[in-house]
C-alpha cells in the first residue's frame, strides 16, 4: 500500500477574493454546475451607494436562466417586483447547500421606481441575496431616465465598443438574447431598462418576458476547488 501524505490528499482551493475578474466559477443550480462570471472584487468603484456588505466577490450568471416578467403589475417597483420574490425564492431554493450558505445578504442600491429617480443605498439599500445587475453596473453611458442606483462593476466596460458590447452580450440556449437590469425608467411607472441582444441598452414594458441573470456576492474567503472551479464552502 502507498501512503500519501494528509497534506497531499486535501482539496487545493483557491480564495474568492484572489480570483481576478473575469474568471469563470461554478455554482449548483438543480443539482448541476453552472458556469458564473467573477465580474467584481470589492465595493463597485469605490462607491458609497453600497454598504459594508457588498464589499465581497460578485458573480454574473453567465448565460441567461430564462426568460421571466420583471413584475406582472404595471408598477415598476423593484423591491415588491415578481422578479426579486422569484430570485430570493423559488430561484434561491435551486442552489446547492453550499450555495446557500455561502451567498452574503447585501443592502443593494435601488430606484423606488414608479416615475421617481430617487435610490435608496447604502445601509437604506435592499436587503436581499439574489439581484439584477443595474446599468450603471454594467458601465452605460447613462441619462436623465437613468437612476443612479449603482456604480460600474470592473468586468464592463464604458462605451460602444465592441469589447464593451461584447461584455454585456447574454445567450440564451445559445443564441444572444435581451435580458433584464433592475433600473427602471424614471420616465414611466411601466417601463425598466434592459441589454439587448447586441449589447446596447433598451427599455420594455415591466410584462414582457425576457432573459434573468442572477448576481450574487459570496465573501473573500469563500472557496473554489481549482480544479472543478466548483465552491467548497466558506473558510
Amino acid at each position: 500500500m502507498i501512503y500519501i501524505p494528509p497534506w497531499q490528499m486535501r482539496v487545493k482551493t483557491v480564495r474568492a477574493g484572489d480570483l481576478p475578474v473575469g474568471s469563470v466559477v461554478k455554482l449548483i443550480e438543480s443539482g448541476a454546475a453552472v458556469e458564473y462570471l467573477v465580474v467584481n472584487q470589492g465595493i463597485p468603484s469605490n462607491s458609497n451607494l453600497y454598504d459594508a456588505s457588498c464589499d465581497g466577490t460578485w458573480l454574473l450568471r453567465k448565460d441567461i436562466h430564462s426568460n421571466r416578467q420583471w413584475n406582472s403589475s404595471n408598477v415598476n417597483r423593484y423591491e415588491s417586483s415578481a422578479i426579486n420574490t422569484w430570485l430570493n425564492g423559488d430561484f434561491f431554493n435551486t442552489l446547492g447547500s453550499v450555495e446557500q450558505s455561502a451567498i452574503r445578504e447585501i443592502k443593494i442600491p435601488y430606484c423606488v421606481g414608479n416615475e421617481s429617480s430617487t435610490v435608496n443605498s447604502g445601509a437604506n439599500g435592499l436587503s436581499t441575496k439574489i439581484f439584477l445587475l443595474s446599468g450603471y453596473e454594467v458601465a452605460f453611458a447613462t441619462g436623465r431616465n437613468f437612476p443612479v442606483d449603482g456604480a460600474k462593476l470592473s468586468y464592463f466596460e464604458s462605451g460602444t465598443g465592441s469589447s464593451a458590447l461584447n461584455k454585456r452580450i447574454a445567450y440564451l440556449n445559445g443564441s444572444a438574447a435581451i435580458w433584464w437590469l433592475r433600473s427602471q425608467t424614471v420616465r414611466y411607472s411601466t417601463d425598466v431598462w434592459s441589454v439587448v441582444a447586441n449589447g446596447i441598452f433598451g427599455s420594455s414594458a415591466i410584462s414582457y418576458s425576457y432573459g434573468i441573470r442572477p448576481a450574487l456576492i459570496l465573501p473573500s474567503n469563500a472557496l473554489f476547488d481549482k480544479t472543478t472551479m466548483l465552491l467548497k464552502g466558506v473558510k
